[in-house]
């Protein structure tokens, strides 16, 4: 792995954690609203699940993200080890890949609980939403 810039890892660092923290939020919100839909459709238990992992995935994202800013700033009183700065890199990398993947995936599972047509529509619209994150993502999978 060719080796980071650090004001390049902090520069990203800082966007992804305003990005996953935001959509953090959306994905919590979706897990509570539908924890509390008491229905017994199949698609509620995948709502949730793919709601908290997607939850918990941005949330590592944040926190890795604001290690990465934090241990990369001038003033950090120790010299920059580099492990440490790849794997906090990987970890918010991943955890904001999967976590918006997973918001993704709720989203589109979301339509289920309505109707087969608009669960159609949802998961269309996902998918749709998917292909473009994986083909625009300058970070790949």
């Amino acid at each position: 792995m060719a080796e980071l810039n650090p004001s390049y890892v902090t520069a990203v660092a800082e966007q992804l954690s305003f990005v996953s923290a935001f959509l953090g939020g959306i994905s919590a919100t979706i897990l509570v609203t539908i924890l509390v839909f008491t229905s017994e459709k199949k698609s509620v238990s995948w709502i949730v699940g793919a709601s908290a992992l997607a939850a918990c995935s941005l949330l590592i994202a944040v926190v890795a993200s604001w290690r990465l800013i934090i241990l990369l700033h001038p003033d950090f009183p120790k010299p920059i080890d580099v492990t440490v700065m790849n794997i906090l890199w990987a970890s918010m990398l991943l955890g904001y890949g999967l976590g918006f993947l997973s918001l993704l995936a709720s989203i589109g599972l979301s339509g289920w609980l309505r109707s087969r047509k608009t669960g159609l529509i949802t998961t269309s619209i996902a998918i749709v939403a998917v292909l473009f994150f994986v083909l625009a993502t300058p970070f790949g999978f």
